[in-house]
């Protein structure tokens, strides 16, 4: 077994693990040992993905002539382009609220919005979602926290004796999933593997029964880890981890042939069943660094023009009986020759449009495989109607819809996780739950309006506009309790909630 690295920290790990490769398949010790030398295998590549993300880049497509001469000069220059290709559609990806109920009949659910906001979800959905998008596949742990609700006040005011769930996200390098063999939507288990700060590797395993604790010894080998039980049951019934899968494939998705050869030589692994949205594009990142890096050394080699001198009697030095430069080539100098037959001249400038040009045509290939609107890319507007924007756009919004799809049913299940965990089985077993996105789409308010205007005058219930609007379910409910609220004031309702009976003089009501 390779040596494995968690969180920076190598750990040597050998075939010496006390035959702990040879436990009996489908025990706790054989899903730690095996899940443990995949997420090992497979971290390099997910190393490569953030690399790229964070622009710590290598410079490809070089010969090594000019890695010899350029390549310290030029070794920090990039032009990242890969965090916008993950940014357009991940600061679209932002989750609402989620509706509960039967077929027919959904609406927003209070305690599932509460469950999400308590873990903070609201704003760590993002960077799950980023990192799924950015290496294929990250998960989400649900499981139940301290026995003990902080109140307002801290521990004066809080309930005690009641469970809630705590819902984390988890990176990919330290949290993988296993499918069940013939299922690919069973979890058979799911392992997290992380260092200490003094560089003790733990790692917990879970089943869809128990929970198993585990730390390395310094052999290698897993042993029990002190201090906590070791092994215990869970009562859920499933693995308590879901993953986000980005770009789903019906099988193991592995890095392409780019990624594979050199200077990049990923492992030949897959990370879940996602494909990253930088997988096919780093290539495309190597070949606009590599074209920078040029256009950079051809305008050093041309800021100072060259100049040439014919009829010109090149005097030598008389001790060594070499060449004397004759002229100071400098901004101040001015060349004088005496001979007749002496002429001047300097050499074209260094074009650097070639560059330029090709910079350009090969982020309109990134902007047009990544389905990012080239403005977002080019950074450049120019008398574009709004039709064309939203035309541009489309390809965009396409992709946060499909990425909605594997995401939202993620997302879901989770929740439902949460509620099982809180006791809740009612809701855990819902028949039917969705998630509520906020719109894909970059649209125009004032023609939006106007849609509901007119969808209005073919008989559409205002619900459906404020849901159309891209209203959260936590905000029309609030728009149905003003609009109570503004009934009881204007007296159109009694205090009981029913209409008022019509005056019968026919005057208006007060």
């Amino acid at each position: 077994m390779p040596a494995a690295a968690v969180d920076g920290t190598a750990v040597d790990v050998t075939e010496s693990l006390l035959g702990q490769q040879d436990a009996k398949p489908g025990s706790p010790l054989w899903w730690t040992v095996r899940l443990s030398g995949q997420l090992a295998q497979r971290r390099p590549l997910v190393d490569l993905y953030g690399d790229y993300y964070d622009g710590r880049h290598r410079l490809s497509f070089a010969s090594s002539k000019f890695r010899e001469v350029f390549a310290e000069m030029l070794a920090a220059v990039n032009d990242n382009w890969m965090p916008l290709v993950i940014r357009a559609a991940a600061e679209r990806l932002v989750v609402q609220g989620f509706r509960l109920g039967e077929a027919g009949q959904l609406h927003g659910d209070d305690d599932a919005w509460r469950i999400w906001q308590e873990n903070q979800l609201d704003a760590e959905s993002g960077l799950l979602f980023t990192e799924a998008m950015k290496c294929g596949e990250a998960a989400m742990l649900v499981w139940p926290a301290a026995s003990e609700r902080p109140g307002v006040f801290g521990r004066i005011f809080s309930r005690r004796g009641s469970v809630r769930a705590e819902i984390t996200v988890e990176h990919p390098s330290q949290m993988i999933v296993a499918r069940a063999a013939g299922n690919r939507r069973r979890r058979a288990a799911a392992l997290k593997e992380w260092a200490e700060d003094d560089g003790t590797v733990m790692a917990t395993l879970f089943l869809p029964d128990t929970v198993t604790r585990w730390q390395r010894a310094p052999s290698g080998a897993w042993e029990p880890r002190p201090g906590v039980t070791h092994q215990e049951p869970h009562g859920l019934g499933v693995v308590p981890v879901i993953p986000f899968v980005n770009d789903p494939q019906m099988l193991p998705s592995r890095p392409p042939q780019s990624l594979r050869a050199a200077p990049h030589r990923a492992p030949d692994v897959a990370i879940g069943h996602g494909r990253s949205d930088l997988a096919d594009v780093i290539s495309t990142q190597d070949q606009i660094n590599k074209l920078l890096c040029d256009m950079l050394v051809a305008s050093e080699v041309g800021a100072f023009r060259q100049r040439w001198a014919t009829g010109l009697e090149v005097p030598t030095d008389p001790e060594t009986n070499e060449p004397v430069q004759p002229f100071e080539h400098a901004i101040n100098r001015l060349w004088v020759s005496e001979s007749e037959t002496t002429k001047f001249g300097d050499f074209a400038v260094t074009e650097l449009k070639n560059f330029t040009d090709a910079i350009e045509q090969r982020v309109q290939s990134l902007a047009a495989r990544t389905r990012t609107p080239p403005h977002y890319l080019l950074g450049s507007i120019v008398n574009a109607s709004g039709d064309a924007l939203k035309a541009s756009e489309t390809g965009l919004a396409c992709r946060v819809k499909d990425k909605q799809k594997p995401f939202g049913e993620a997302a879901e299940e989770s929740v439902r996780l949460g509620f099982l965990v809180e006791g809740d089985r009612a809701k855990a077993g819902a028949a039917m739950a969705e998630v509520d996105w906020s719109p894909a789409e970059s649209r125009s308010e004032s023609e939006f309006v106007d849609s509901l205007v007119k969808k209005l005058s073919i008989g559409v219930p205002v619900q459906q506009f404020w849901e159309d609007a891209g209203y959260s379910p936590q905000q029309i409910a609030r728009f149905r309790a003003m609009l109570r609220e503004q009934a009881l004031e204007q007296g159109l309702l009694d205090p009981t909630g029913q209409g008022l009976p019509p005056d019968p003089s026919g005057a208006p009501p007060a």
